[in-house]
């Protein structure tokens, strides 16, 4: 008898306290992972080992378990690789963990499935980090405030727009779609970006309607599949952001598994219920600057006037900014190396975009040597006030957050989000798992209070 550990949510197995062989499971009864992700972390000689975890182990059992009671009762996902492929696999027996040996159980996985590996939220790995940057405080030049000083945060995004957005402070919810979410996240963060009156964003898989009467400002992405384009919702939203790219998958486009396609996504989408949706990777009709500004144009026109944004990851930073320059949208927003995603090939992921922390400056720098009068919103793993008060005082002039919010609703980084089974309720359409967004929107407030 051993002890094991899912290296996808953390989940213990005891065999011993189970009383049922991990060889006999095929998947992780809390994120429905395949069993081959779990690790062993002790055996029977380890008592040393038991002793120190035990804890540990009995609290982490016990809710594996009663996560699982629960799940016997909603509908079961199945996770399993086609039998094709499980002839493929290797022995489990001589199956071994070695972190000295660079990508070895991720080449096992791609060679018994035949397919890349896919990721969700940001990259693991090491790089620059807002706590390396420090604020100097005021002391006598300049000299602080006083507690109860009053303090204008107020942002305006498009400020030389017909109709500027105007929101109570710089941070507001970032673009996260209608499908990797659930309708009671969307709504939840809504929710509570309205009660802080800041903004929500639509994400790239249209407008969910009552996410969108939910918010104070709303912010409509405009994707190349062009989901919810009309003159209506483009007049409905405070502002529309034309996605170019992501820093997660830069130069890719989208893909929403047929799973999590229900009847309202299938409507929002216009979409056949069930099948996967993919995302192009570029707009189609958008090869020179002159069609990128003709495209900002004819949106600055069906909206009547709302601020235009383009969103970029951050890579070509210097020369992307010279085609959004010649644009000449009211802002543009970056989306550096940090930031999450519901789900990205994994090796992608990690080896692509600049840093935000190098990207805003860079873009900063470049913005003000051209004397350009738009307005600079940086995203891409800014979690909380601090990292967002670095942001502005090196020159942004607002901040897009979104897995800081997913957090207020209850995420708890088990990086599932495109199995469909996330047991938060945030990232998934499973209806046993989703939630009421009440309590959740005043978490979101809270939050946002705290920015």
């Amino acid at each position: 008898m051993a002890v094991y550990k899912c290296s996808v949510c953390g989940t213990i197995y005891d065999e011993e306290k189970e009383g049922v062989p991990i060889s006999e499971l095929k998947q992780c009864p809390v994120c429905k992972q395949l069993i081959e992700k779990f690790i062993k972390i002790s055996d029977d000689n380890d008592d040393e080992q038991r002793e120190k975890h035990s804890d540990k182990y009995i609290s982490d059992a016990k809710e594996a378990k009663e996560t699982e009671s629960v799940e016997e009762k909603i509908k079961k996902k199945s996770s399993e690789a086609d039998t094709d492929m499980q002839d493929l696999s290797y022995d489990s027996r001589f199956r071994r963990e070695d972190p000295d040996s660079r990508y070895m159980s991720e080449i096992h996985e791609m060679a018994v499935t035949g397919k890349s590996v896919h990721a969700a939220m940001g990259t693991t790995m090491p790089m620059p980090d807002w706590d390396e940057i420090l604020i100097l405080g005021a002391q006598l030049n300049p000299m602080p405030l006083e507690k109860n000083a009053p303090v204008n945060i107020t942002t305006v995004i498009g400020k030389n727009a017909k109709r500027p957005m105007i929101l109570a402070g710089p941070v507001y919810i970032s673009h996260m779609s209608f499908g990797t979410l659930s309708r009671e996240a969307k709504i939840a963060l809504s929710k509570g970006s309205a009660m802080a009156q800041t903004a929500m964003c639509s994400g790239e898989g249209g407008i969910l309607p009552d996410e969108m009467d939910a918010a104070h400002k709303y912010i409509f992405e405009y994707v190349p599949n062009k989901y919810s384009d009309s003159d209506k919702n483009l007049k409905n939203s405070d502002a529309i952001e034309i996605k170019i790219g992501q820093g997660t998958k830069p130069g890719m486009g989208g893909h929403l598994p047929g799973s999590k396609v229900t009847p309202e996504i299938a409507s929002v989408r216009n979409t056949p219920l069930g099948q996967d949706v993919i995302s192009p990777s570029r707009f189609p009709g958008i090869d020179t600057k002159d069609d990128l500004k003709a495209l900002v144009e004819t949106l600055r026109r069906r909206s009547d006037g709302r601020p235009i944004g383009i969103k970029i990851a951050a890579g070509r930073i210097e020369r992307d900014l010279d085609y959004c320059l010649f644009a000449e949208p009211d802002f543009i927003t970056i989306d550096g190396r940090g930031g999450a995603t519901g789900s990205s090939p994994w090796l992608l992921r990690d080896a692509t975009s600049v840093p935000t922390i190098y990207a805003l400056y860079r873009a900063r720098k470049y913005l003000d040597e051209r004397h350009a009068d738009i307005d600079l919103v940086i995203t891409g793993g800014l979690r909380v006030s601090s990292d967002f008060t670095k942001a502005l005082a090196m020159g942004a002039n607002a901040v897009a957050v979104a897995t800081a919010g997913l957090m207020a609703v209850g995420c708890q980084q088990y990086r599932i989000c495109g199995s469909g089974n996330c047991p938060m309720g945030v990232a998934t359409q499973d209806r046993a798992l989703r939630y009421s967004p009440a309590k959740r929107s005043r978490l979101v407030y809270s939050q946002q209070r705290n920015f």
